[in-house]
């Protein structure tokens, strides 16, 4: 028997979340970059598996420390990374047990594929669990119409619940497709769980994404040089070179916030909070020269040439934040040895 279900209250808490007055923490909350983190948060909160801001979430999972571009500073910067490796560790981190896909929609088997991701996908709503979906974003499926054939959705920066036929799930304006379902939640050592995140990030600061061609994205340390030679080069839209300085701003500041919230993890944590502190000031020096949009639109040399070297302050004081981090944690980084990333 065909069915209908639409999960109501999630799609109130994506779009007006200030109106839930059960949830906490709303007021940090800023959906709307159409990252993972940014789906994955209503979710949990739904779910009640946490209370803590997104910030928190983010750090936890280790993505708010991600800093990868092309190099051509498009939009697509902000999403380039191996989803199926870092999704799932990232749910797995916070006590999230997930399942998911991922492929190319150009392939001969992809029907197949969207119809186990719509069986999957349509199981985790009877559940009354929202899940993730690739949708040129990443974006909350909230319910379910057979008799129509439609997905709702939400993506945080629209005021209405989307549809999406059946027929176009997967079908993106790139290739690819992925979805995430959620399935359960146990308790988690908290902190230890945020120490790890910390040494995540010096493996993300350190270590190349084997999923992309290094010819046309870098990553990490590499990714401030990159920016530095784009803008100096020219060659970049400034719209969307814009777009993505803001949301590595947006994050840096969240890192600020996430690491004064760790300082009992360490003595030396007082070091990193500093130099992250800072790193966020810098940013906002950043975000106000992008502020000035005629400037910045015009390519003035003199704004970009300010932009750039902001952007050489933040790399440095990145790095000294990294350095920070493997002083407070020495054993635990040197113990793994040439593979950081281990867990």
């Amino acid at each position: 028997m065909k069915k209908m279900r639409l999960l109501t209250d999630l799609a109130d808490l994506i779009q007006r979340p200030q109106a839930n007055s059960e949830i906490t923490n709303t007021d940090t909350w800023r959906y709307g970059a159409g990252t993972y983190a940014d789906a994955l948060y209503p979710i949990l909160l739904h779910k009640k598996w946490t209370h803590l801001p997104l910030y928190m979430i983010a750090g936890m999972t280790a993505s708010l420390f991600r800093f990868v571009v092309d190099r051509r500073l498009t939009k697509e910067s902000v999403s380039a990374y191996n989803w199926m490796a870092e999704n799932f560790a990232a749910a797995d981190f916070i006590g999230v047990t997930a399942s998911q896909a991922a492929g190319f929609s150009f392939e001969p088997t992809f029907p197949l594929y969207q119809k186990q991701a719509l069986h999957d996908i349509k199981n985790s709503i009877d559940r009354g669990t929202g899940a993730m979906l690739w949708h040129d974003q990443f974006v909350v499926v909230v319910g379910y119409d057979d008799d129509e054939e439609v997905l709702f959705f939400c993506t945080g920066d629209d005021p209405d619940v989307l549809r999406l036929p059946y027929s176009l799930v997967g079908q993106n304006n790139s290739p690819y497709w992925y979805y995430q379902v959620l399935e359960a939640h146990q308790s988690i050592d908290m902190w230890e769980v945020c120490k790890e995140s910390l040494i995540q990030a010096v493996f993300k600061w350190e270590t190349h994404d084997y999923m992309l061609p290094a010819q046309d994205y870098a990553c990490g340390s590499a990714a401030y040089t990159a920016v530095a030679d784009v803008l100096q080069s020219g060659n970049y839209e400034t719209h969307q070179a814009a777009t993505v300085l803001r949301y590595y701003a947006y994050t840096r500041g969240d890192i600020s916030s996430y690491v004064r919230a760790l300082e009992h993890l360490s003595p030396q944590m007082d070091q990193v909070i500093k130099k992250y502190t800072k790193l966020a000031i810098i940013y906002a020096s950043i975000v106000e020269l992008l502020d000035d949009s005629a400037a910045w639109d015009a390519r003035e040399p003199e704004s970009v040439q300010r932009v750039s070297a902001l952007i050489r302050s933040a790399g440095d004081m990145e790095q000294a934040a990294i350095d920070a981090i493997k002083h407070a944690f020495p054993e635990t980084i040197n113990n793994r040895f040439s593979d950081i990333g281990l867990r």
